[in-house]
């Protein structure tokens, strides 16, 4: 895989009901915590998230499409809370949450994993 310079042309590789579905979670992500960094990690195949407070930033989260789903990944997942039984895995840290359209995106629900994601990292 070449080295693609922005997130969007990373994006275009994918089909639409993806790429929709990752864009809706990038506003998200940019609507709870304004202060970040975005990223393609060509050899992760994802979209990275840094939270920056003064002059250094904390990976905090990131977006992984496929061809037949988005995972939003919380990299410290394991000491969010999780009232609504939303995230899956069984690692030491990381949790994720797998969309296949956007209607499966509950903002709502969400958007307190996001915000408590990026606090724990900084």
């Amino acid at each position: 895989m070449k080295n693609l310079q922005s997130v969007e042309e990373y994006l275009e590789q994918f089909p639409s009901h993806i790429r929709k579905c990752a864009e809706e979670l990038r506003v998200l992500i940019s609507e709870v915590v304004p202060d970040y960094i975005e990223k393609v990690y060509p050899g992760w195949k994802l979209i990275g998230y840094r939270a920056k407070k003064g002059n250094k930033s904390f990976y905090f989260a990131f977006i992984y499409p496929t061809e037949g789903k988005v995972v939003l990944g919380f990299e410290y997942g394991v000491l969010l809370s999780d009232p609504h039984n939303l995230l899956s895995g069984n690692g030491n840290q990381v949790r994720q949450i797998v969309f296949h359209k956007t209607s499966d995106i509950k903002k709502k629900q969400i958007a307190p994993l996001i915000y408590e994601a990026a606090v724990i990292a900084i």
